[in-house]
């Protein structure tokens, strides 16, 4: 059987050939909600990768896909961590297409912190929270499903990556531990998955990539909604819009106006409801913009390794 290497990258400065012989690169250390990124040089055979706790157990897994992108070709591979992951070490486990592991790895997980903030709702925002119509437990797993589809065909992304919104005001933040309260005083808790941006009614939204729309509709909790597709597992998520421009299967592009902002749905005011989902995880969509879908500066410490050969 052929050798595989991963390498463990902890810096963005290298000497001359050390990537010369090797197939896998990845970072090692990450905060809750970032994406880790695994590119492998290999373009021929097909992957997955999966995410294991210290205690061996299952945290969650995506498919590599392949990518061209400034001088890199190989595949990538991309696992969001969610923000209720304990820190400590996890075990990175890249297996072929017949379920063998062919190599692992370990990342280490940082203990960051999230807000806590209270939310006060009225007594309809209160009945929608509360309410046990079954059609919203329908919706929800509905687009569930959307989240945890991957398919290796689906690379829409150049990688860059815009905000969705010119202007606005960032009301709460990802990973916010939220406490409702309840318009008959009761409460319950939650963690939100995404960034609410705060703008006027009728602001316009972008996709903020090349992508495929893969939901577009009206929903009871979220009001009218529109999921994205950029790469294999990689979903932007736009809740609350006013109106929306998109049919599900339109091909976008980062500028593309897809709606504009509102209020509809289970909503304290107008904004704009943002996430990603990176293998069926919410992650942070900061992350996002500052490192591109694919972690630039990953790629940036390969191809500059072949240049200083």
């Amino acid at each position: 059987m052929k050798s595989f290497y991963i390498i463990l990258i902890t810096s963005f400065f290298f000497t001359a050939g050390v990537f010369a012989e090797q197939n896998f690169y990845y970072k090692t250390s990450f905060d809750r909600g970032e994406v880790v990124t695994v590119l492998i040089t290999e373009t021929e055979k097909s992957y997955s990768l999966e995410l294991f706790n210290s205690s061996n157990q299952y945290i969650t897994q995506n498919i590599f896909f392949p990518v061209n992108i400034d001088n890199f070709q190989g595949q990538a591979a991309l696992i969001g961590l969610d923000s209720t992951l304990s820190s400590g070490e996890y075990t990175l486990r890249v297996k072929n297409q017949d379920g063998v592991t062919v190599e692992e790895g370990a990342i280490f997980i940082h203990q960051n912190l999230f807000k806590k903030e209270n939310i006060s709702l009225n007594y309809d925002n209160t009945s929608l929270r509360t309410d046990t119509d079954p059609e919203i437990s329908r919706q929800a797993a509905a687009i569930h499903e959307i989240y945890e589809t991957s398919d290796n065909k689906s690379v829409f992304s150049s990688n860059s990556f815009v905000s969705p919104l010119q202007d606005g005001i960032i009301t709460s933040w990802y990973g916010d531990r939220r406490n409702f309260i309840y318009s008959d005083g009761k409460n319950s808790k939650s963690i939100h998955s995404g960034i609410d941006i705060a703008a006027p009614v009728g602001t316009e939204i972008c996709a903020g990539s090349e992508g495929r729309i893969v939901l577009s509709s009206s929903r009871i909790i979220t009001g009218n909604s529109i999921v994205i597709e950029y790469l294999p597992g990689v979903y932007g998520v736009f809740f609350h819009m006013d109106k929306i421009y998109v049919l599900p299967g339109d091909k976008v592009s980062k500028d593309t106006v897809i709606g504009t902002l509102g209020a509809t749905g289970l909503a304290t005011g107008p904004h704009l409801h943002w996430e990603f989902r990176v293998g069926g995880v919410p992650v942070n969509p900061e992350a996002c913009l500052e490192n591109g879908l694919i972690d630039n500066s990953l790629i940036m410490s390969i191809v500059n390794s072949y240049t200083a050969e």
